[in-house]
């Protein structure tokens, strides 16, 4: 599984996603210099257990290799990826004092030994890999910062006018629409059925005439859609002579690529905002965090260590560079001239 851009991917279950890591050899050169702060290469190599533990729980693999790259620069990859957004994350963090949830890190653990069967099993999963409790729980910590400056950042820029605005520019999204219709081949059979159908009427014409076998068993109806879903994913002609609708009309017969149709607009209902209040935060937050690492990234003085990569500011994630210095995790399928890093 590839991991969203500029989100890192966290403890298994109850941290959503897993990141591993694979740093080899020593370097003089840091494995990343991010605003002043150092990633060495030992840091990287530190944390190869870890996160190797966690990937094998998860089941994931430890990053995508592109193609002639070797799975242990994919983990590299993505661990570097991590660790420089988490320098990020850290730096928000001190300025603004924010912390990670302990709660959340104890209900993390708890998530991932109810996995595993209990306490003593992950106990004896760790043993093999010669890592402790405390090695797993200091990981939480550090990854469910990330969460901890996401909140923080919502409660800063999703204000009440932008959750206005937010609804207002999604009304479709909050807006549902129940509809039925009768499909026949015929205008003049449509007309018929126009001129005769009344609401009251209308699914048991539909289970007699309409040639949809989707819709007429269940008397026209095609259930109950969300707006946007209806005007994205409906002929356009069929949506635009439902929405002239007012709830309880019926139309006139409307042709589309699949025949003439007699629409009945049941009903449309939208929901209020405060009904929809939690699921725009939840939605904007994210958003919000994503914006900001954004500019952080672009801004940022942050230089990577060619042996694993190059940044790509706009996304997130290191990205391999061929190379064939046998020295690098890298090796390419085939040789390629070496390349330097920003």
């Amino acid at each position: 599984m590839t991991p969203s851009p500029l989100r890192p991917r966290v403890l298994v279950l109850a941290l959503v996603g897993v990141l591993a890591l694979a740093a080899c050899g020593s370097d003089d050169q840091a494995a990343a210099e991010i605003n002043g702060s150092t990633v060495t290469n030992e840091q990287l190599a530190a944390n190869v257990k870890l996160f190797g533990f966690l990937t094998a729980l998860s089941g994931s693999p430890c990053g995508q290799p592109i193609e002639g790259e070797t799975q242990e620069s994919a983990c590299s990859r993505l661990t570097l990826s991590n660790l420089i957004q988490e320098e990020l994350v850290k730096g928000y963090a001190a300025e603004n004092g924010v912390v990670t949830d302990d709660a959340a890190v104890t209900e993390a653990i708890a998530q991932i030994e109810q996995s595993l069967g209990g306490p003593d099993e992950l106990d004896a999963a760790l043993a093999e890999e010669d890592l402790t409790r405390r090695d797993l729980e200091l990981l939480a910590e550090r990854l469910l910062l990330f969460n901890s400056v996401q909140e923080a950042l919502s409660k800063g820029e999703v204000t009440d006018e932008r959750i206005q605005q937010l609804y207002e520019e999604n009304l479709g999204q909050y807006t549902t629409i129940e509809v039925s219709h009768i499909l026949v081949d015929s205008q003049k059979e449509a007309e018929e059925i126009a001129a005769e159908v009344t609401p009251k009427t209308f699914a048991k014409a539909a289970e007699d005439r309409s040639q949809d076998p989707g819709s007429a068993p269940n008397g026209g109806s095609l259930g109950v859609i969300a707006e946007s879903d209806f005007t994205s994913g409906f002929e356009p002609t069929f949506v635009e002579a439902t929405l002239a609708l007012r709830p309880g009309e019926i139309s006139a017969p409307v042709q589309t690529q699949f025949g003439w149709h007699v629409i009945y607009l049941q009903d449309i209902e939208v929901q209020a905002l405060e009904d929809v209040r939690e699921q725009i935060v939840a939605s904007a937050g994210p958003q919000a965090f994503t914006g900001w690492m954004q500019e952080a990234l672009r801004t940022g003085d942050i230089t990577v260590n060619p042996r694993y990569g190059t940044l790509d500011v706009t996304t997130g994630q290191v990205e391999p560079v061929r190379s064939t210095n046998t020295d690098s995790p890298f090796v390419p399928s085939s040789p390629a001239p070496s390349q330097t890093g920003p």
